[in-house]
């Protein structure tokens, strides 16, 4: 029952926020302007960041003592969440975005250490101290799935609907395992990310921006380490990458084709997969609807295999 309040409130308060915050952008200006690298063709709002956090958090305020897992979360939260709106306004360069994205990452991982530390030494004990790798992967796993929920977020919908999928398949497999702060955390979200979808969809008439789909990123990896952590499995490690196969793989590929190209790596193209399929001649609706179909895919196997 506790899940469903914080699912259903999240919901409600972001239904009736986003308009309100789509009229504030345009008021104040706050928009994601059109460009040559963009697909939108007219300025569209971008405090959709703000909608989902406030969605997101006033959920779990209003259900559980914000303590423990959850505050460490939060705290790394309006880190990203800030450093997206800040971004959102002046563009800030990706190396101190990166540098600045480590910050929270390091919160999630120094309060969950013992937790770290138990992994290691119980399924990682055969690489002996190769294992306290896991440290320095786990930052590279939070950066880097935020990084990649913010660079899938090229198509009206795309990211928002992709983080949905994702946060219903580690809600379904925290409630599996009984564990409460991933569950919450991911219903919290996904709640508050439904309502948003709402306005969203094609035609948007408000956007994630920075804030909201490096906020959405940093939820999703830091909810996939810690069910892996507490899984106790240390194959499971895959499970989330299965689930968020669509932005990783399509970042990876991102990077690797600029490198080819000489080209700066964090420069924007237009070479990902949604571009690619539009330029296919597929419709904006219907190149959404592919990619989260595929995106669905990858979480049924994922839950195939973990379950």
């Amino acid at each position: 029952m506790k899940y469903l309040e914080v699912g259903v409130i999240a919901f409600i308060v972001s239904y009736i926020l986003t308009p309100y915050m789509a009229r504030v952008g345009k008021k104040q200006n706050m928009m994601d302007m059109p460009g040559h690298r963009k697909i939108h063709e007219e300025a569209i709002p971008n405090l959709g960041g703000i909608v989902i956090f406030f969605g997101f958090l006033l959920s779990l305020l209003f259900v559980v003592q914000i303590e423990g897992q959850v505050k460490a979360l939060l705290i790394g939260g309006v880190i990203i969440l800030l450093l997206g709106v800040v971004d959102d306004i002046v563009d800030l360069s990706p190396k101190h975005k990166f540098i600045i994205q480590m910050v929270p990452a390091l919160i999630v991982i120094m309060y969950n250490s013992d937790l770290i530390n138990n992994f290691i030494v119980n399924q990682l004990k055969i690489f002996d101290l190769l294992g306290y790798l896991l440290y320095p992967i786990l930052i590279f796993w939070i950066v880097g799935v935020t990084n990649s929920i913010n660079i899938i977020d090229g198509l009206d919908g795309l990211a928002c609907g992709v983080s949905l999928i994702a946060l219903v398949t580690f809600l379904i497999l925290g409630l599996r395992q009984n564990l409460e702060v991933i569950s919450l955390i991911s219903i919290a979200l996904a709640g508050s990310m439904l309502a948003f979808l709402r306005f969203n969809f094609y035609p948007a008439k408000i956007f994630l921006g920075d804030s909201g789909s490096t906020f959405a990123g940093f939820m999703l990896a830091s909810v996939g380490a810690l069910w892996v952590l507490n899984s106790g499995n240390a194959f499971f490690i895959f499970i989330p990458i299965i689930i968020l196969a669509l932005p990783i793989f399509d970042t990876l590929f991102a990077i690797w084709r600029r490198y080819r190209g000489h080209q700066p790596i964090f420069q924007a193209d237009k070479g990902h997969l949604h571009h690619r399929l539009l330029a296919r001649g597929i419709s904006h609706k219907n190149v959404v609807i592919i990619l989260w179909g595929i995106s669905v895919i990858c979480s049924v196997i994922a839950l195939v295999l973990a379950l």
